[in-house]
């Protein structure tokens, strides 16, 4: 799975067992049990089926997802190699139209292409 989970199907006052959470994120059961050990909090340890606070399981995956986050700063990109925002290298970026248009006032999208100055890899980034 990529991580990206639809925190809006899940009630806030509603408790969830891991098999619960496994059909409703569409995720193994170990990745649930493997979630109780690094944080999420259950009502009772000890009661057998886990049991999960819906407001507690979308806390714990927002506060996953914002670790992953990384801000990008003006003219930086994020670089797939090095995993985090980076700089081109000066004179490798280059600017290309992709063809399409986006948002409401239907502007045309383009790709800026460089080099990442740490690893030589190409970025890319959507304007």
């Amino acid at each position: 799975m990529s991580g990206r989970y639809n925190t809006k199907l899940i009630k806030t006052r509603h408790s969830y067992s891991v098999q619960e959470i496994s059909n409703l994120l569409g995720i193994n059961k170990k990745s649930c049990f493997r979630w109780t050990k690094v944080g999420l909090k259950v009502l009772d340890p000890t009661a057998k089926p886990l049991l999960v606070m819906g407001d507690d399981l979308k806390e714990f995956l927002d506060k996953k997802r914002a670790k992953n986050k990384v801000e990008l700063g003006e003219n930086e990109y994020f670089c797939f190699t090095c995993k985090k925002a980076v700089k081109a290298i000066s004179g490798s970026e280059k600017i290309q139209m992709t063809g399409k248009k986006i948002g409401k006032q239907n502007r045309s999208q383009q790709i800026k292409t460089g080099l990442c100055e740490f690893c030589n890899k190409k970025i890319n980034l959507f304007v």
